[in-house]
């Protein structure tokens, strides 16, 4: 660039510095602030995958919960789940295993 542009450009800037500090503004606030739009889409992005997660795992709470309630009121299906699961017996008892 030479020094007639240059000239012309500062001039461009001075009669329009409004219009350039407001662009200059945006750019920083879109690109180079700490709080960037760019960084904002992200987080929603991530705060709406946060809380699809967050919904599951709620539900699989729920679902935990109701099993552990309908275990503590049933004790023959506590006793069942105890053998088959964990291979538990009563005392006296004789286990017999059968692999497929």
């Amino acid at each position: 660039m030479n020094n007639d542009s240059i000239a012309v450009l500062f001039r461009w800037v001075l009669n329009h510095k409004y219009l350039f500090v407001t662009i200059a503004f945006v750019a920083i606030m879109v690109f180079f602030d700490k709080h960037n739009l760019i960084e904002h889409f992200k987080n929603q992005r991530e705060i709406v995958s946060l809380k699809a997660e967050n919904r599951e795992l709620k539900e699989q709470l729920d679902e935990l919960r109701y099993r552990s309630d309908e275990l503590h009121k049933d004790v023959t299906i506590m006793e069942k789940v105890a053998r088959e699961k964990y291979g538990m017996h009563k005392e006296g008892e004789e286990v017999f295993i059968v692999k497929d």
